[in-house]
């Protein structure tokens, strides 16, 4: 059996830690670059208000700049913060117990990751949340974030039928709607972006916490 992992919001907590920080650099950025605020922890606050009902940063940074009456030909420099190196001493905490379940499901099923976003800067998180990227049989990187003809190739090369194949995630749209569409069975990580709102009645099973897939995937 495979199990296809994303890391963002379900093996490591992004939106608890990275985005934060990327955010406010993001916003020093747009300052420097001309973006008047009378407080800029009050504009940050906004910010992150924005970011917290937006599928992808990137799209949070440009309704701020739209809200704030920016120029958008100035966004450039703030939009790539998002992909520059973190501080050599920034950690990353997984989400809870994200190296037990891997280490747990590792000894009995075939496990993959499929993440979306710029590789250097997915596996530079990987590191810092001390994931053994050895662990995974296969790693993917789209930095489109379109994963189905990923899922698909995995599928073929590990010679799986739809019935033998996992995915989790927390994107609903994203992650596991492309993986339905081929036939796998879909968990639904509800940590950061995707705790938001009701549960999605698209997934077949929907988890708080990783330790849940225990009762899930046998």
């Amino acid at each position: 059996m495979l199990i296809i992992f994303d890391l963002d919001d379900t093996l490591i907590d992004t939106s608890g830690a990275v985005t934060p920080f990327k955010m406010r650099c993001c916003l020093q950025r747009l300052v420097e670059d001309g973006l008047t605020v009378h407080d800029l922890d009050v504009a940050y606050k906004e910010l992150l208000a924005i970011d917290a009902v937006s599928p992808k940063s990137q799209e949070s940074i440009l309704s701020f700049a739209r809200q704030e009456g920016f120029d958008l030909s100035k966004v450039a420099r703030a939009l790539a913060e998002l992909k520059t190196p973190l501080p050599f001493d920034f950690k990353i905490p997984t989400t809870p117990c994200a190296k037990e379940i891997l280490a747990f499901f590792h000894s009995t099923h075939t496990l993959a990751l499929v993440t979306g976003g710029y590789p250097p800067f997915q596996r530079e998180k990987m590191e810092k949340a001390g994931l053994d990227s050895a662990i995974f049989s296969r790693i993917a990187i789209p930095e489109d974030s379109v994963k189905k003809p990923f899922y698909s190739h995995l599928a073929k090369e590990f010679s799986m039928v739809p019935d033998q194949i996992w995915v989790c995630g927390d994107r609903v749209e994203m992650d596991l709607i492309p993986a339905q569409e081929l036939g796998f069975k879909t968990v639904h990580m509800r940590w950061g972006r995707g705790a938001r709102g009701a549960k999605s009645d698209k997934v077949d099973y929907s988890i708080a916490s990783l330790p849940e897939l225990k009762r899930i995937i046998l």
